[in-house]
């Protein structure tokens, strides 16, 4: 599902296209980001006071239109969104025409967290993102901080992205949560099948793994690496109800994966062992970079 978004705009004067970016909205993998600037407000109803009251108003009907869309109505960051989609983004840019207006939607093409959302804001409202609101880190995520990333912290790369530029066959970003070398490579994924991701998001981060794994197979080769690599992918029981996610993970669970191991959260220990056994390294620092 492709991202988009909108940059909210106070026109305080129509005839000289005098504008002042107010905060953005992004819709991305049914969430919707939404922040605005209080220093803006602030600076719009300096601009012109008679037309602030409006202003607030047309802001509040459309604090209220997410609020209708979203389950959570204390904040406006994080959402999972019913209705709101480019279509919705589409209407208020064309019709929105007043002293609130919207910008064209334009597509994202990355995923979106709250960290890349801090980045647009940064980007198109010129100013930090100051919130109280804080992405939330479930309990498999934190699960994964303590077992796996504080153990190996320093010893191997953790929580690491490995750009497409650093391996030639490679066309795609991978983020791993471990992944270090010494004479075989070593490699963990982990994916929250409890979180409120899309299951062909995850169908796709497991095919992904499989083909990183087939190219760092490739690239051990030409490295003159042992083959005796141990790559896993870590991921814990499915506690919901939807048939769909609980087939995928018995799949992943009866099934002999050819190219990982299946590990749950508690049995990380058994990876991070073998690392600290074999004196794994740094991926990074080891291979990637080094012709």
């Amino acid at each position: 599902m492709k991202s988009f978004y909108s940059i909210l705009k106070y026109v305080n004067n129509p005839l000289s296209n005098e504008m002042i970016a107010l905060g953005l909205v992004v819709i991305a993998d049914e969430k919707v980001y939404f922040h605005l600037s209080h220093q803006k407000l602030d600076l719009a109803k300096k601009l012109n006071p008679k037309n602030y009251k409006l202003l607030e108003f047309s802001i509040n009907q459309f604090k209220s239109l997410v609020k209708k869309e979203t389950v959570d109505e204390s904040v406006f960051l994080f959402k999972s969104v019913k209705h709101l989609n480019n279509q919705f983004l589409h209407r208020l840019y064309d019709y929105n025409n007043g002293i609130l207006q919207f910008s064209k939607p334009e597509t994202i093409n990355s995923v979106v967290s709250f960290n890349t959302f801090h980045d647009y804001f940064k980007k198109f409202i010129g100013e930090e993102l100051f919130v109280e609101e804080k992405e939330i880190v479930s309990q498999f995520k934190k699960v994964i901080e303590k077992k796996l990333y504080k153990p190996l912290k320093n010893i191997i790369d953790i929580d690491y992205t490995l750009k497409k530029k650093q391996i030639e066959t490679l066309f795609f970003d991978f983020h791993f949560d471990g992944l270090g070398v010494n004479g075989s490579l070593y490699a963990a994924k982990a994916i929250d099948f409890n979180s409120n991701r899309q299951l062909g998001q995850i169908r796709n981060d497991i095919s992904d793994f499989e083909s990183v794994i087939e190219r760092l197979k490739m690239l051990a080769v030409s490295k003159g690496l042992s083959s005796d690599h141990k790559f896993c992918l870590i991921v814990d029981p499915y506690k919901g109800d939807k048939v769909s996610y609980n087939d995928l993970y018995n799949i992943l669970k009866k099934d002999n994966m050819p190219l990982f191991d299946i590990m749950s959260s508690k049995e990380m220990n058994k990876f991070v062992e073998i690392v600290i056994d074999k004196k794994a390294r740094k991926f990074s620092e080891e291979i990637a970079f080094n012709d």
